[in-house]
């Protein structure tokens, strides 16, 4: 509907997606979310379908322009993926790299769960051959890679997705990294332009 200019519409449409988004949420178990929240009593399943209900919040949020709000749905579906040791890692680079775009944090302040991220994703794609046939986890690899400054590991991560994605996707998801490098530019974050070199590098390396 908004690519067909129909706004009015669209907007009732995300206006409707986001009350069902939160009733859902509404839904789940207390002891799921938030302070002092557990794993006792939530089975993997549930804290599954939790985490893919805040993801997509925060993405509709994101496309709304609510953007501390989505954050924050990025920040508790991180949470449950972390505390239930999932293998999505969807809301944990969101969280990251929107953070990084409204200037919540700067790259410094997120090297620690950079490298978490990391070390989660290099892992699982290792050992896990259903995400290893999955072109995004490289994606994200290749993005957590080059924002710690592992421009010879974002290649690599990179050289894998491009293989098994869409001829469209690599230009998408550096795009997405443009945006960072620009608002880190705009927060006066030191790494700006280190990481800008870095995704020219990475482009010369897959043309």
């Amino acid at each position: 509907m908004t690519r067909t200019g129909r706004l009015e519409d669209a907007a009732q449409a995300y206006s409707l997606s986001l009350s069902l988004l939160d009733e859902a949420i509404g839904s789940l178990p207390a002891s799921l979310i938030g302070p002092g929240s557990h794993r006792s009593g939530v089975d993997p399943k549930t804290a599954s379908d939790a985490a893919e209900l805040f993801g997509s919040r925060g993405g509709l949020l994101r496309r709304l322009g609510r953007l501390s709000d989505a954050l924050e749905s990025y920040r508790l579906g991180a949470d449950i993926e972390n505390r239930y040791h999932l293998p999505a890692t969807y809301n944990r680079a969101n969280a990251i790299k929107l953070a990084l775009i409204t200037g919540v944090e700067t790259v410094e302040q997120s090297v620690p769960e950079l490298e978490n991220l990391e070390s989660v994703l290099a892992e699982r794609l290792s050992t896990d051959e259903n995400m290893a046939d999955d072109a995004w986890p490289w994606a994200d690899l290749g993005d957590v890679r080059l924002l710690l400054g592992d421009d010879a590991g974002a290649e690599s991560a990179y050289h894998t997705f491009t293989a098994k994605a869409r001829t469209d996707s690599p230009r998408l998801t550096l795009s997405v990294l443009r945006e960072i490098a620009g608002a880190l530019e705009e927060h006066g974050d030191e790494s700006a332009q280190r990481i800008l070199a870095s995704i020219f590098k990475v482009e010369d390396a897959l043309n």
